[in-house]
């Protein structure tokens, strides 16, 4: 037996240990075994007639030598690692040089232009999830956010782990990592709340104008639009799979999108399966929460046939000349069939839809810009990789809304107007923008008398449309008779109006 013990030191000799204290020696293997050398000689006789698989000496030293090997094995390579070639980084030929010499292709690759991305690193490198206490330092933070870009913004086989690791010059795992971080460090209230927010006087102001020239001026108050829009899924859900299954039999997400009618986002929630239906996934907006907080009195929101007339779609208030509660409605939407068949109906959808083709715009241009939401490659086996999938496209709304208004900003500084502008984006994701929920399943069941008021909202809004286009009618039919020199009969502006 101490043959064994010299034999073992004499082999971790050879090798290279990082602690000594590691390394057994003879008086180790004796404690281990109780042994004492000078038994040996006495008990001879006794041992040549006991089973070696009895004696507990030697099924302590077998425990002993088992362990050590199963340590080896944990802590060794017994060959060498059969590693990936890795080829050149195009991340850094996209930071080196796209980003100073080519702004389209950079924008190509990550999705947001060079000063965008500049503002974007600024904002979110102080984070503290881009610190640790390792002696190994972290990747700088703007190769971080590249690689996130990256991923976010394309689809198919492009966004899959080993292309994203291909094109950044890391592993796999890397990918991984560096995506949770910047998500993390977007997700913080402090950067959504600045990206995503309620609009300023001014923007308010601006919004209402664009409704107006592009419907009439009694329509001006309805300045926002809401859409809900689905997030496919690559993947079937492990995670109770049925009640992702939406309605155009498909696995997805369901997000509710509250925009401006410049495509700002400034509202939305995420959470909720592809069954959901646009009315319940609604309730959880902010503005529907603090409705009598952020909206004024008369001011209402565009919506789809999808939208009931439902409790949150109601404010209460009491005026200074009556006080009894009036029930005054704040969300309007189309006529649906058999009503839209209406000559008059069927004109008056035609004006909503003028504006509410916006509400379309807003999210074609978020998954043009990070079409990863087209196909979203996040399998969902339990509740945290569902909470990874929503906060992937929560924070994709957050980069998206943030880019948005530094870009706009770059259009000023550039003398280009945002009527001149048609960003490619909106374009790349107009096809799979919204949930079309108005061809979906109907609504819930809404109360009788708030579906009255809700009809005669629509019916006074209708009736403001049609007052404003005879004006128009009347005023044209003018110009045209003072540009003809008065020569014009009344009969003839009449029938001009026809």
């Amino acid at each position: 037996m101490p043959d064994l013990a010299v034999v073992y030191d004499s082999e971790s000799e050879d090798e290279d240990y990082e602690d000594d204290e590691d390394e057994p020696d003879s008086d180790d293997v004796s404690n281990l075994l109780d042994f004492d050398a000078d038994d040996e000689y006495e008990d001879s006789e006794e041992e040549e007639n006991t089973h070696p698989s009895v004696s507990g000496k030697w099924q302590r030293l077998r425990r002993w030598v088992t362990s050590e090997i199963d340590r080896m094995y944990n802590t060794r390579y017994e060959e060498c690692r059969d590693q990936l070639p890795r080829g050149p980084s195009y991340l850094h030929h996209v930071l080196m040089c796209l980003k100073t010499e080519r702004a389209d292709h950079f924008r190509a690759n990550l999705r947001v232009s060079p000063v965008t991305f500049d503002a974007l690193a600024s904002a979110i490198e102080t984070d503290p999830v881009f610190s640790n206490n390792s002696q190994n330092p972290q990747m700088p933070v703007e190769e971080q956010l590249a690689i996130t870009l990256y991923r976010f913004g394309h689809d198919g086989n492009a966004a899959s782990l080993q292309s994203v690791a291909n094109w950044a010059g890391v592993g796999k795992g890397t990918v991984s990592v560096v995506t949770r971080r910047v998500m993390t460090a977007i997700l913080r209230p402090g950067f959504m709340k600045n990206a995503v927010r309620w609009p300023t006087e001014a923007e308010k102001e601006e919004a209402k104008v664009y409704v107006a020239k592009h419907s009439c001026h009694a329509w001006r108050n309805g300045w926002l639009f809401v859409d809900g829009t689905l997030v496919p899924l690559a993947m079937r859900p492990e995670w109770y799979g049925k009640s992702y299954f939406d309605r155009k039999s498909r696995y997805s997400l369901n997000f509710q999108i509250v925009s401006l009618p410049n495509l700002r986002i400034i509202d939305f929630t995420f959470g909720h399966t592809g069954s959901t239906h646009d009315a319940s996934a609604w309730e959880a907006t902010h503005l529907v929460q603090d409705h009598d907080s952020l909206m004024e009195e008369n001011e209402w929101i565009w919506a789809d046939s999808a939208y009931p007339v439902s409790n949150s779609c109601y404010t209460a208030y009491l005026t200074a000349t009556d006080t009894t509660k009036q029930i005054n409605t704040w969300i309007a939407a189309p006529y649906k069939a058999p009503e839209r068949n209406d000559p008059d109906n069927a004109l008056f959808n035609n004006h909503v839809s003028i504006l509410r083709i916006r509400s379309e715009h807003a999210i074609g241009y978020l998954k043009g810009r990070f079409q990863s939401l087209k196909n979203l490659r996040v399998h969902i086996k339990d509740r945290s990789s569902h909470v990874l999938a929503t906060y992937w496209v929560a924070a994709c709304i957050g980069i998206h809304s943030f880019a948005m208004q530094n870009e706009a900003e770059e259009r000023r500084n550039n003398g280009i107007s945002d009527d001149e502008y048609h960003d490619p984006f909106i374009n790349d994701g107009l096809s799979t923008a919204s949930s079309g929920s108005e061809r979906g399943e109907p609504a819930p069941a809404r109360a009788p008398t708030r579906l009255f008021l809700a009809r005669k909202f629509r019916e006074k809004l209708k009736e403001k449309l049609f007052r404003s286009k005879v004006r128009k009618a009347h005023a044209r039919a003018r110009d045209r008779r003072d540009d003809m020199g008065g020569y014009i009969s009344d009969a003839e502006s009449s029938s001009s109006l026809d």
